[in-house]
């Protein structure tokens, strides 16, 4: 779908993501992994059934559908939205390319005792699947190049309802600091909210906005993981110069809280629900 976008917001969007992968191939030391999401990928489900979580997405997301509605959840992760939602619908499809992602979701499924969810192994501009009543893009948008293009496959494959969830700021803003100690330049960030806002306009896409509570993340389990995670985010390899000065970094940038361990200037996440009716 790259190459689509025919508005202003559209190709000022593509040139920011692209702007920012060019970066992130400059300065990877080592070749891209087949799967960049495996290291994080266990971050990205929900809480095991029953426990209590500060986001309310899941509940929010419910509120637009009825039990005899399906949910279509496009780059679904680890299964954080669409293995909850599932319990509120007839049927729910997942599309997730990333494997370890996938892993996770599947996992998460049987944990769940979900047997109502769909999984399809596709990017979704590759994807074939049915139209649904309620489509859900949780922080997915922000790497797409043909955004248009994404957009309107979005509204072609849904029947009631789209629902883009998005942070205000990008989801890695927790380790821009890092990254400017480490490689030395600030980090060329991705389109977010306003860039969504106005291309929807530019696209005649008459939306409204919930909002969610604000939530953090959950900490690193422990300074090991912390360090692993963090090479990963800044596409630095184990025992280079710049792990090193990463390593050194994080000794004096983690504090114990519940659970682990946290950057001392980690922000509460502001997400919020950009939806439209079709």
């Amino acid at each position: 779908m790259a190459g689509e976008n025919a508005t202003t917001a559209g190709i000022a969007w593509q040139k920011m993501v692209e702007d920012e992968h060019a970066q992130s191939d400059r300065i990877r030391e080592e070749a891209p992994s087949d799967d960049f999401w495996r290291p994080v990928a266990h971050r990205f489900v929900p809480p095991k059934k029953g426990e209590s979580t500060p986001d309310d997405t899941v509940k929010k997301l419910a509120g637009l559908i009825s039990p005899s509605d399906s949910v279509l959840d496009v780059g679904a992760g680890g299964g954080r939205l669409a293995v909850p939602l599932a319990q509120y619908c007839s049927h729910a499809t997942a599309v997730e390319p990333s494997e370890a992602m996938r892993e996770q979701l599947v996992a998460t499924a049987n944990a769940w005792d979900v047997t109502n969810l769909d999984v399809v192994a596709s990017t979704w501009e590759d994807a074939v699947v049915d139209p649904h009543d309620l489509v859900v893009c949780a922080h997915v948008v922000y790497t797409v190049t043909g955004i248009e293009g994404f957009v309107r496959k979005l509204v072609e494959h849904v029947r009631k309802r789209v629902a883009l969830v998005s942070f205000e700021r990008p989801a890695s803003a927790t380790y821009l600091p890092l990254w400017s100690y480490v490689h030395g330049e600030e980090r060329i960030e991705l389109p977010t909210l306003p860039q969504i806002e106005l291309l929807l306009s530019e696209m005649s896409i008459n939306y409204e906005k919930l909002f969610l509570k604000e939530w953090i993340s959950r900490p690193f389990a422990s300074r090991e993981q912390a360090l692993v995670e963090c090479q990963a985010r800044l596409f630095v390899i184990p025992g280079s110069e710049k792990s090193e000065k990463l390593e050194a970094v994080l000794e004096d940038s983690l504090e114990v809280v519940d659970g682990g361990f946290r950057l001392k200037w980690a922000e509460p996440h502001r997400p919020l629900i950009v939806t439209w009716n079709v």
